[in-house]
């Protein structure tokens, strides 16, 4: 089943549920804690806190095509194992206005295409995350795609295509390095020091040929050079890390800066000396704005786990390993969830039932309690994550006692069950497209209810999502549909483009469900 793929704003409620995040479960006033209906004060209004039992899990795939970035490199640790990822990435032409075809580069009357001489090839690519270090040079491999990716395919993290012939082998780039910049005005301006965040691969010069390089070069200095030339020629680019490259993932962005850049030199019109020219190509969506991304290049990450030998956490890897879940009890007392390689946590919550039955109606039909407010408070362990960085939100999943996706039609396609926002109809009634609604905010997934982190202190960090909409479809029976075994917890959104493999380790045993209602007299 595929995964779904993304500041703290510390509400005044929000933070009331942190405070009571580890307060034993009971009944109080509800008045005394600001939650009421209107009209209903003198009602018996309570509190609850249900347990949630949870577990580990590891989804076959996530959404990696076309997200803000993609993902290069492996990192092993001892808990979950290794995680790969390479990139496979189509090229596309889209020149920026520093670029010129040497044919367009004139001396004089004469162009220079003819004198033309190519000095490099560079694949520049800015990044901003780095999970694992970044004191040792990332390593990759560079291959040719042996066919462009298509465009009529969906590719995700558990696609795999064809290589083509190597470019190069064992290149690195450091992922620590700085580089002066000048800031201020005139008479005050100076250098500084900052970090370069630019990952730059020399597929040509400098002491590294490439055939490829000289081949593409020559038929820029042709001509009529376009798309098709192109494909003929490069049909696009994999990076691979290399086998003993295992210390850090790096997030490497799809920006207009993204590109394969061709430096080369020519002659002045005097013959006196030379002339730089460059002539870049994106493999990225981000010289295409979204409201042109269909256009952009084909791209996706592919991910890879291999799970700890001997860990009760090796049972999720094998072909039925999506069915399986490994208990809190088995793993000291936490789960996990990570974007980017599946990693989700199970959680199963019997209290739903149990105010199922609170709620059967009454005589005269009408349901027996009133749902008020409804918060789901996951804690996060602290000091359990010291190689990645912690998700700031998380959304749910219903899925089946297999742990697959549960669906329901929407305006003329099937989505994925998910937890909506308070104010939105669980089923999705209202909303306008299943692709994110820029106009009126009516995009199926963009109303995913949001399971925020909020840190009072390093050792003070929780999840929080309110779910008040959807526990009380679940308790009245409007969820138009079967009602999930369990859910999922997972920081990746299906349709957010967001890529990263940001974890939090959950504290499972004080996971909980907290409810305040009413009874209906």
């Amino acid at each position: 089943m595929n995964w779904p793929i993304s500041a703290c704003r510390l509400a005044s409620v929000s933070l009331l549920s942190a405070t009571l995040l580890f307060t034993a479960a009971g009944c109080e006033d509800a008045n005394d804690l600001g939650v009421e209906l209107p009209g209903t004060a003198n009602a018996d209004t309570q509190y609850r806190d249900f347990p949630v039992t949870a577990s580990t899990v590891l989804r076959d795939s996530t959404e990696t095509q076309k997200a803000d970035r993609f993902l290069v490199g492996r990192v092993r640790e001892n808990v979950l194992g290794s995680t790969a990822a390479t990139a496979f990435l189509n090229l596309k032409l889209r020149p920026l206005a520093l670029d010129s075809l040497p044919t367009e580069v004139k001396r004089a009357e004469t162009v220079v295409a003819s004198n033309a001489i190519l000095d490099s090839l560079v694949l520049e690519m800015p990044f901003d995350e780095v999970s694992g270090s970044s004191t040792t040079p990332l390593r990759v491999n560079v291959y040719q795609l042996a066919q462009p990716l298509d465009d009529r395919t969906t590719y995700n993290s558990s696609s795999s295509v064809a290589l083509g012939p190597e470019i190069a082998r064992g290149l690195s780039a450091r992922l620590n390095g700085t580089r002066k910049d000048s800031v201020g005005t005139k008479p005050n301006r100076r250098l500084v020091t900052v970090p370069d965040r630019t990952v730059r691969l020399k597929l040509h010069g400098g002491g590294q040929t490439s055939t490829l390089a000289t081949s593409v070069f020559e038929r820029l200095k042709a001509t009529g050079f376009n798309q098709a030339a192109l494909d003929g020629l490069w049909k696009g680019i994999v990076l691979q890390p290399t086998a003993d490259f295992n210390t850090a993932v790096v997030g490497l962005r799809a920006a207009v800066t993204t590109r394969a850049v061709f430096y080369y030199r020519y002659t002045n019109k005097k013959n006196t000396g030379q002339l730089s020219g460059r002539y870049s190509i994106p493999f990225s969506k981000g010289s295409w704005t979204r409201l042109t991304i269909n256009d952009a290049p084909r791209y996706f990450t592919q991910v890879t786990n291999e799970l700890p030998t001997g860990s009760p956490l090796s049972r999720l890897g094998g072909p039925a390993g999506a069915t399986q879940s490994v208990a809190a009890s088995e793993t000291n007392g936490l789960v996990y969830m990570q974007g980017g390689n599946g990693f989700g946590a199970k959680l199963e919550i019997p209290g739903l039932e149990i105010l199922r039955g609170l709620a059967a109606p009454q005589a005269n039909g009408s349901p027996a309690i009133a749902i008020n407010r409804a918060e789901l408070l996951i804690p996060v362990r602290p000091y359990a994550n010291l190689l990645f960085s912690l998700p700031d939100s998380s959304f749910l999943y219903e899925v089946n006692a297999n742990n697959q996706s549960l669906y329901r039609p929407l305006l003329n396609t099937r989505v994925e069950r998910i937890v909506l926002r308070d104010g939105v109809q669980q089923t999705g009634a209202g909303l306008s497209s299943v692709a994110d609604d820029f106009t009126n905010g009516l995009g199926y997934y963009q109303n995913a209810a949001n399971g925020r982190l909020y840190t009072l202190s390093d050792a003070n960090q929780n999840f929080s999502m309110i779910m008040t909409g959807y526990v009380q479809a679940y308790v009245y029976d409007k969820l138009g549909g079967v009602s999930p075994a369990a859910f999922i917890l997972s920081p990746s959104l299906r349709n957010s483009y967001g890529l990263s493999l940001d974890r939090a380790v959950l504290d499972a045993n004080n996971i909980k469900l907290r409810v305040y209602y009413s009874q209906l007299r």
